[in-house]
């Protein structure tokens, strides 16, 4: 039967399509793997290094598991006589409305499969209409679930944009135009990136009285008029430059302000029609932040995607961080004023309520509308009382991580406000007539209710197991409180809403083990002896202990590059006095200091001259990444280095894009540097890490996660500093060698590396390769 090894081995689809295919073992390795977890209904955990082409490693079997039907009946010289070594041009002319190609042999079963859907979509016609409570609390448009139990359905989640944008645009296009089959691949989005037609009508005729928007947002909107006669899709992705939130978040797709198959531009709807290609889509392309979100949501029995029967994870060493974010709560004082003034902004007497009081100036509805703006009002003034009483509690506690242990620290007034602005809202929705304006009141009397839950859930501390801490940011030149809560343990979470009830969930990435495992065979097999599985599986442990997949298949899988060959790791030693030296010399502390930065800058310095510029300088600190800029950026500026430094604010890509244009360029970059950046080519050569990556321990939800550890006796040092360390470091050291031809070195500046009896292990977790040891003392 057909299978992947057709499409991914010598000979095989993209051989005859690409002259310049190699075979690579290692990703054939990772398609065996994933094939069989996707047959067997069973989780996997594989690592494959750079270089390996995890996307169509998984991406093939998965889309051959979606369409076992077709492959079951596949008859190359019979059913299907079309040739995968037909043209691009020829396969591009081949696409179908839907995306995905029409070959000869498969269009009967297209046919079937649309009067199908043409026959479901007649009986969801005659359904009500989704209800208010429902669209409220889900934010999905239930349309029904056009899958049945025969159909499959794979979701594939990645953490960045980047990855999803090829995935969409580049890989499933590609296998799409080979592959003898008929699927379609759909890339989800949150409701909030659709424009909604009904409600950029109504903010059309607002925006007409002077009601809504001031002269800037005026402009802005006048510029989306003309975009929304020629968007496809409707989509942010499909606008640039980007909208300002104040004038999207009028026009946007919004969770509780949908009227369903009852608002007159459902035909035409942008987010419907996402919907409806969701539910036809064999894949599912996702980002984890929707794919926890939909966790959470079907916990409570609702959804945001369709049924899936699999969950691929690409980048999975960010599932732990990602879950933790997305299954906690997080308020601000800015999120609360921004919905009290989209109600009403008593400084420009604009906003939802003024509108609808300049529609009926007189009478008992006039004064139901004029009575929620005095609770707005109202409900202002006590926010501002109660989180400057929260800013009172954090100055009281100057070093502390901001850690809340007791329930209700502060006198809470703001839950009454907000309890008696949702009863005006409701009111004012009550007393309207036309379905679209009232449903803007039902929303906002959706927000101002999980504003009123989220609150006094954080100030109860309701979620056991959780920790609870305040922040103090700044937001547009104003202090912004905010009221954070995350799970200590995602682990139980993950266990009850995915590992338990997902047949089949395959987390990969190029950095989940801790150490290199040995990947010895058994003699005469393709299986790994005892000792070499037993490797792989401690090498796991630490990964899949912090997301709870106890009972899975684990494999380590290396990289296709030759790393002796193409990577130097440079060990600077002595760039630091040892306090013996220095007490024989008569040092003090702050000398002491002061020799081991002038150290580093001359080790900085060296390195990068050593290569010619073309160099990524990864800190783990803001504070002495800034000192570091001030203190080269002159010696940058008289060599003539291209210099880029995040301190100086700019965007990531945009470093990027502008580090790439010279090959003598410097860039000096902080956690977001770490990992998910790809420099293929000679721009990149020379990646200095300044320190090993530890997490702070000062943070809260770090800090918390150390405590379990302690109190069930554990070591938290080397249960998880240690690992997350480790992990990291792999992250920064992979962004060196990217291609079969890149040639370069990591210098690592950290003394503990030659100090500490962990720093060995930083180093068996990296690929084999060259070592050098550079003495500065």
């Amino acid at each position: 039967m057909f299978n992947f090894r057709d499409v991914l081995d010598d000979g095989g689809l993209i051989a005859r399509r690409r002259g310049d295919y190699e075979r690579r073992v290692e990703q054939l390795e990772m398609a065996a793997e994933v094939d069989a977890a996707l047959r067997e209904r069973r989780h996997l955990t594989v690592e494959a290094g750079t270089g390996v082409g995890k996307s169509f490693a998984y991406l093939v079997p998965a889309i051959l598991f979606a369409v076992e039907d077709q492959v079951r009946d596949y008859r190359p010289d019979e059913a299907f006589p079309w040739s995968p070594e037909d043209s691009a041009d020829a396969a591009s002319e081949k696409k179908t409305a839907s995306g995905s190609e029409e070959k000869p042999g498969v269009r009967a079963l297209s046919e079937r499969i649309e009067a199908a859907k043409a026959a479901a979509a007649e009986i969801l016609r005659s359904k009500e209409p989704p209800t208010e409570r429902s669209e409220s609390a889900f934010g999905v448009l239930e349309d029904g679930d056009l899958s049945t139990a025969e159909t499959r359905r794979v979701v594939v989640s990645t953490r960045t944009i980047g990855l999803q944008e090829q995935l969409f645009e580049k890989d499933a296009p590609f296998l799409s135009s080979i592959l003898p089959f008929e699927f379609s691949v759909a890339l989800a989005k949150g409701r909030s990136n659709y424009l909604c037609r009904r409600r950029f009508a109504s903010a059309a005729k607002s925006a007409a009285g002077g009601t809504l928007f001031e002269t800037e947002e005026q402009k802005e909107f006048e510029r989306l008029k003309k975009w929304l006669e020629t968007t496809v899709d409707g989509s942010l992705s499909d606008l640039a430059p980007g909208p300002s939130a104040e004038v999207w978040n009028e026009i946007c797709c919004e969770q509780g302000n949908c009227l369903g198959r009852k608002c007159p531009f459902y035909e035409r709807c942008f987010y419907a029609k996402a919907r409806r290609r969701l539910e036809s889509a064999k894949i599912l392309i996702v980002n984890h932040a929707l794919l926890f979100s939909d966790l959470a949501i079907r916990n409570i029995g609702g959804s945001i995607l369709p049924r899936y029967d699999a969950v691929i994870f690409d980048e999975a060493h960010a599932m732990e961080q990602v879950a933790a974010e997305h299954l906690g709560v997080e308020l601000s004082q800015h999120r609360i004023d921004y919905l009290l003034n989209r109600l009403y902004n008593d400084r420009t007497n604009r906003g939802l309520l003024v509108e609808e009081t300049a529609r009926v100036p007189f009478g008992a509805d006039a004064e139901t509308f004029e009575r929620a703006a005095r609770w707005v009002d109202d409900c202002r003034f006590r926010a501002e009382e109660f989180f400057a009483s929260l800013a009172d509690w954090l100055a009281a506690r100057p070093g502390s991580s901001g850690r809340v242990f007791e329930r209700n620290i502060v006198k809470n007034g703001l839950s009454e406000g907000l309890a008696r602005l949702r009863d005006a809202l409701r009111n004012a929705s009550d007393s309207l007539e036309d379905p679209a304006r009232r449903q803007e009141y039902v929303a906002a009397r959706t927000r101002v209710e999980s504003f009123l839950t989220e609150l006094d859930a954080w100030l109860e501390r309701r979620e056991e197991g959780f920790v609870y801490w305040l922040e103090k940011t700044r937001f547009r030149g104003r202090t912004n409180i905010v009221m954070k809560a995350a799970p200590v343990d995602v682990a139980p979470i993950l266990r009850r809403t995915l590992f338990n009830v997902v047949p089949t969930v395959v987390a990969a990435s190029a950095t989940l083990t801790t150490a290199r495992p040995k990947n010895r065979k058994k003699a005469g097999s393709d299986a790994l002896d005892a000792a070499s599985a037993e490797e792989t599986r401690r090498a796991f442990a630490f990964f899949r202990s912090r997301i709870g997949l106890s009972d899975a298949r684990a494999r380590a899988l290396g990289s296709p590059f030759d790393y002796r060959r193409q990577m130097t790791l440079v060990l600077a030693r002595g760039l630091e006095l040892d306090e013996a030296t220095a007490r024989r010399r008569g040092i003090g502390d702050d000398e002491r200091a002061a020799v081991d930065e002038r150290r580093f800058y001359a080790a900085l310095r060296e390195y990068i001259a050593e290569t010619d510029g073309g160099a990524f300088v990864l800190f783990t600190g803001v504070e002495r990444m800034k000192r570091a800029t001030d203190a080269l950026f002159p010696w940058f500026a008289e060599n003539g280095y291209p210099f880029f430094s995040q301190s100086e604010g700019l965007p990531r890509q945009k470093m990027v894009r502008a580090f790439k244009e010279s090959n003598r360029s410097v860039l000096f970059g902080v956690d977001s540097f770490w990992e998910g950046v790809d420099v293929p080519g000679a721009a990149l050569r020379n990646v200095i890490i300044v320190k090993f990556p530890f997490l702070a321990p000062t943070q809260p939800l770090v800090e918390a996660r150390l405590e379990a550890i302690e109190e069930r006796g554990g070591s938290s040092f080397r249960e998880y500093l240690l690992p997350t360390a480790i992990l990291k470091f792999k992250q920064g050291v992979g962004r060196l060698i990217r291609t079969k031809s890149d040639v370069g070195q990591v210098v690592v500046l950290d003394p503990r590396v030659h100090t500490k009896s962990y720093g060995k292990e930083f180093l068996r977790a990296l690929p084999d390769c060259k070592i050098r040891i550079d003495d500065f003392s």
